[in-house]
């Protein structure tokens, strides 16, 4: 009982207002959050770039048999964004609030127009990522998008925030995880795997579209199953939709694994040195 009340403190802490609204004003300006019940047109624009990886092959379904022997590497350039299951990285301590640039209740239009203490000064996100300057930047967004907008409204306006983090931080190495299962427990029923795994299918496709191999896309939806397709309930945080400290350790070494794929290793380095020498 203790350890399942305890479970939902965490989760009712993490949330910050997932689907209930997150309507703040921030410095005089109202953050545009989508609601669960809000359904308000965005804006957003678009720009085609180049192919990197083919999305209908997904590398990643040979994650399983690969080592994470870089795991330390990534994890001491890691650096998170997003919502609230992107705050879990700094909830649970396993990344200091320096490295997160997250908040419950984000929706992808949500993550850009709202502002982050994450440097110990509230700046907006364009001014948080200049001033940590990220090298590998983990992107978690999405949950709150869900039956909130189309699955292409929801990439589109991803497309648009990704070509804007890269003008930002262009020698920096993005990964941008899919949205993560639910499990049999989830108690929110508006949002299913079922349509999770439309928005992740628009999701892979958009990126194989840009063709760029400083953004990678990692497949967390997978990491997270049971053997009946739901999030395993080893790793529910006490709703059946945020994830727990196991989850977040398991996306850790699957993470590992499929930079290690991409020879992500050697792309950091070549960013380490090529910042080194514009500092001299």
């Amino acid at each position: 009982m203790i350890k399942k009340t305890a479970a939902l403190i965490i989760t009712a802490a993490l949330a910050l207002g997932i689907f209930t609204g997150c309507g703040n004003e921030i410095k005089g300006h109202e953050a545009k959050i989508i609601k669960q019940s809000d359904s308000s047109e965005q804006q957003v624009t678009n720009k085609e770039i180049k192919p990197l990886y083919d999305a209908s092959a997904e590398k990643a379904k040979d994650i399983d048999y690969l080592k994470a022997d870089n795991m330390q590497f990534y994890f001491d350039r890691l650096v998170v964004a997003g919502d609230s299951i992107a705050n879990g990285w700094q909830y649970y301590n396993i990344l200091p609030k320096n490295r997160s640039i997250a908040y419950g209740g984000l929706s992808t239009f949500g993550f850009s127009v709202w502002e982050y203490d994450t440097t110990g000064t509230t700046l907006s996100m364009q001014d948080t990522l200049k001033k940590v300057n990220p090298t590998l930047l983990y992107i978690c967004l999405g949950m709150n998008d869900v039956n909130q907008i189309s699955a292409e409204q929801y990439v589109q306006q991803y497309k648009e925030l990704l070509q804007s983090i890269k003008q930002i931080v262009p020698d920096c190495l993005v990964v941008v995880q899919s949205i993560t299962p639910v499990a049999s427990t989830n108690e929110y029923p508006k949002i299913t795997n079922d349509a999770i795994k439309r928005y992740n299918s628009k999701l892979q496709e958009m990126l194989a579209s840009l063709g760029r191999e400083d953004i990678i896309y990692f497949n967390a939806y997978k990491s997270l199953l049971d053997d009946k397709g739901m999030m395993d309930l080893k790793y529910d945080a006490g709703d059946g939709l945020h994830i727990n400290t196991d989850a977040y350790k398991k996306l850790l070494e699957d993470l590992s694994k499929r930079l290690n794929m991409e020879m992500a290793k050697q792309r950091l380095e070549a960013y380490d040195e090529q910042r080194g020498q514009n500092n001299q």
